[in-house]
């Protein structure tokens, strides 16, 4: 009877646990933006070997909007303007499994921000799972935080004469945007 009694305080104890955590990840009604960049977008900041490389995607993102996911419609937006955080464009494309490429350009200034846990020259792109998550991003215009389904990094294998790459410390991250970049606020790791 006792064990029993231990076994339900320790349930509902833990269910309790569970509840609070889960209702303490942040929402993007927390994160708050007022203001949304309605002007001509200033053309990007083309500064480093890595954005000269993706110049034409980021530009084209920038300027017409290609790559860019319209949250609205769910596709690609029909033109130029911002995507996340009221002045911000998150321009994606393609690099093959397991990446995905992006820029976070602020439309206000050009300057273009590199997606978090950038590991150096070469390397501007979010680590997304071997499985792909089918929305590795979800962000808002209205909001400056951006949740993001990612790895922090992988490893590199040899064996047998092939290659192979194993994703670490995968899982949920939330960041919020500021005029210094995206900032990690809190990650759910599986």
């Amino acid at each position: 009877m006792t064990m029993a009694f231990s076994w339900l305080a320790f349930v509902l104890t833990a269910s309790g646990w569970a509840q609070t955590m889960s209702s303490k990840l942040p929402k993007f009604e927390d994160y708050p933006v007022t203001k949304t960049f309605k002007g001509t977008p200033v053309p990007p900041h083309i500064v480093t070997p890595e954005e000269r490389r993706y110049r034409t995607v980021i530009r084209q993102g920038v300027s017409k909007g290609w790559g860019v996911d319209d949250e609205l419609t769910g596709g690609e937006m029909k033109g130029p303007g911002p995507n996340f955080a009221g002045h911000y464009i998150i321009v994606t494309w393609g690099c093959g499994s397991p990446c995905l490429m992006a820029a976070i350009v602020d439309l206000k200034a050009g300057r273009i921000f590199p997606p978090p846990f950038h590991p150096g020259p070469g390397h501007s792109y979010f680590q997304v799972r071997w499985e792909f998550p089918s929305k590795a991003l979800d962000y808002r215009l209205n909001s400056r935080l951006l949740i993001a389904n990612i790895c922090e990094y992988d490893t590199e294998s040899h064996a047998g004469g092939r290659i192979s790459y194993e994703n670490h410390k995968c899982g949920v991250h939330y960041f919020v945007m500021s005029e210094h970049g995206l900032k990690l606020i809190h990650r759910v790791l599986e």
